[in-house]
């Protein structure tokens, strides 16, 4: 099968390039003679022209194979390359004449007519020559009974995995949804083979009625695609790169921080799809970071099993629907504390720091802890606070990814805020991974339909990328068995700092023994059942929330709740907090100590900025460390 020829009116560049060939090649023999002569040697210069000419010839020749042309183009290339090289080989032996030199440019020229047919000077209306895919839309696609009347396929551009065309559609009636809401019928008319694929999106540059349309005939993705470890994270941009596009032009980025926010996202497919790999290739990635420190915490519908990996590293784990609670409770209150912060400090969005890292929560088959038919007790609460986080969270760096195999709404609960989440995830990122059901592209509002995707492990659709970025199909890096038991051990994974920590609560700072006391509860169901008794999950009987905000979440989670009293809570808070400084709290301490007592000189004296100095300030206030404020801290007597 051809591949195609675009043959376009040009100047005297294209006319003058046969001329330009063979004025190369008498140069050439001219040389090869002088080097007879140098060396009085015609066997040995003829047989390294000879050489040279093939392995030339042979270089030329796959690129001609690889190049726009036709089938007739091709074959008149081909014996160009065989006729210069056998022509300068012969000279070489026999002498430069003038009727060698007529004898080239008879030949040359008369293979040359097909290319000035094709590239004509000016104006002049060049014989058009279309690939195959082109005759097979315009017979099966874009023809009057055709799934895309009157569309067609213009300006092919070769790519190292295949083909790339501008569609044109037909303005007003045909949409680039409309496109991949038939991939399936377009697949049978353009007579793809197995292994080939399309793919569509929007043009970058021209209107909306003309998009890119690929045909991918070999795809550089078939092989699986191994994870390059932490350098997956982009410092430069705050991105995760998560792999490959499938035509090869490019590797899909999952969009972490922006200059002022933490983002969260989507992912959904079915089973074995990649999904829960590739989120945890996220978490690690991310926690990795050093550029950007981040907490990772992690709250799983399936009571641990999606992700042993995220439920023995992350910060704080949640096995069970009211573990789940707590954790969004806690992420809450430092939202709301940060929020404060922001307010009262003058701060305008969130970049991280090691003393103010992003909090970002990964929740897996949400849908169990979303909906209240596997949640009953507690789906209303932890819809508001998924809501609520993923609305307003991100200016102040706390996030939610979630993750599902629910292909419809139901996934994010179905309740009052279930639209609102899904909004607002998919305003940071989403990934589409293979599934069995339609109904997943209503929840992208996409049109593309994840049950022809290939059965590939971590075959996925970007949804929603970086202004600018392509929204394509991409395969998913891989992080091997190997890998995710290594790399979780190498890497530092971060906690909060002090007064975030306080502000989340008791939950937060008994969070490992509450993970070891979930674990020990799952090991005694284990032994229970293996011994044939019967066991029931425990139903936490139904509370109020109490004053503090999560006091029942707190409770079932094996905590204590805020008490009614504010007075009792602070100074709670406080007593926390005085355990829980850190280094950078002790250099502001320093500092006061030596004389440096307002924000800009701490800040001077520290390395870090008023903003960080204000905020540490804060801390060790409520620590009852430091007192004073406006322009003259001082370190407290009493502390």
């Amino acid at each position: 099968m051809s591949t195609l020829e675009t043959p376009t009116p040009g100047g005297l560049r294209e006319q003058l390039a046969p001329h330009a060939a063979v004025g190369a090649l008498v140069v050439a023999a001219a040389a090869a003679r002088v080097a007879v002569h140098v060396t009085g040697d015609e066997q040995v210069v003829a047989a390294w022209v000879a050489g040279t000419a093939f392995v030339v010839g042979v270089v030329a020749a796959t690129r001609v194979r690889r190049s726009p042309f036709s089938k007739k183009g091709r074959r008149r290339a081909f014996a160009f390359i065989a006729v210069a090289a056998g022509w300068l080989t012969a000279v070489t032996v026999t002498g430069l004449s003038l009727g060698a030199v007529g004898v080239l440019m008879a030949l040359g020229y008369g293979l040359s007519l097909h290319w000035w047919r094709q590239h004509p000077v000016g104006l002049i209306a060049p014989k058009v020559s279309r690939s195959e895919y082109q005759r097979l839309w315009s017979e099966n696609v874009g023809c009057s009974d055709g799934v895309l009347p009157g569309s067609r396929l213009t300006n092919p551009q070769p790519i190292a995995a295949g083909i790339r065309y501008t569609l044109r559609l037909r303005p007003g009636k045909q949409s680039l949804n409309m496109v991949n809401g038939v991939l399936d019928k377009l697949d049978g008319g353009l007579k793809l083979l197995p292994g080939q694929e399309m793919i569509v999106e929007r043009h970058p540059t021209e209107h909306k009625a003309n998009v890119l349309f690929t045909i991918v005939t070999k795809s550089p993705v078939k092989d699986t695609v191994y994870w390059p470890g932490p350098q997956a994270f982009d410092a430069a941009t705050g991105d995760v790169m998560l792999g490959p596009f499938t035509d090869g032009e490019g590797v899909a980025a999952w969009r972490v921080y922006t200059e002022t926010r933490l983002k969260g996202g989507y992912l959904q497919g079915g089973t074995e799809g990649g999904k829960s790999r590739t989120m945890e290739m996220l978490a690690v990635t991310i926690a990795a970071s050093e550029s950007h420190p981040t907490v990772i915490a992690y709250a799983d519908g399936q009571g641990g099993a999606s992700s042993p990996l995220l439920m023995e590293h992350a910060d704080v784990r949640a096995r069970t629907p009211e573990q789940a609670l707590a954790m969004l409770e806690g992420m809450y209150l430092v939202m709301q504390l940060r929020q404060d912060e922001n307010a009262v400090y003058g701060m305008r969005g969130f970049q991280p720091t090691a003393d103010r890292p992003g909090l970002l929560g990964f929740i897996d088959e949400c849908h169990k802890l979303l909906g209240a038919v596997d949640n009953p007790r507690y789906a209303a609460r932890t819809e508001f606070l998924v809501a609520a986080i993923a609305s307003e969270g991100g200016k102040v760096g706390v996030a939610l990814i979630l993750a599902s195999q629910q292909s419809t709404l139901d996934a994010f609960g179905g309740g009052k805020y279930g639209e609102k989440i899904r909004s607002n995830l998919l305003t940071g990122n989403g990934a589409m991974f293979k599934g069995k059901d339609a109904n997943a592209k209503t929840v992208f509002q996409i049109g593309v339909d994840p049950r022809g995707f290939p059965d590939m492990p971590g075959y996925a659709y970007l949804v929603n990328p970086r202004p600018g970025a392509r929204s394509a199909p991409f395969r998913s890096y891989y992080m091997t068995d190997e890998m995710a038991v290594e790399w979780p051990k190498r890497i530092a994974w971060r906690s909060l700092d002090a007064g975030a920590a306080a502000a989340w609560g008791q939950s937060y700072l008994r969070r490992a023994e509450m993970a070891e006391e979930a674990l020990e509860a799952a090991r005694q169901r284990i032994a229970a059942r293996q011994a044939g008794v019967v066991v029931e999950q425990p139903v936490p009987a139904q509370r109020q929330p109490a004053a503090g905000g999560d006091g029942a979440a707190l409770e079932a989670f094996g905590a204590v709740a805020f008490p009614p009293s504010w007075e009792t809570f602070v100074a709670q808070a406080q007593q926390e907090a005085r355990k829980e400084l850190g280094p950078s709290h002790a250099k502001v301490l320093d500092a006061i100590a030596a004389g440096h007592t307002s924000p800009q000189r701490i800040a001077d004296e520290i390395g870090l900025s008023v903003r960080q100095v204000h905020n540490l300030l804060g801390t060790l206030m409520e620590a009852g460390r430091v007192r004073g404020g406006g322009r003259r801290y001082e370190v407290a007597e009493a502390a």
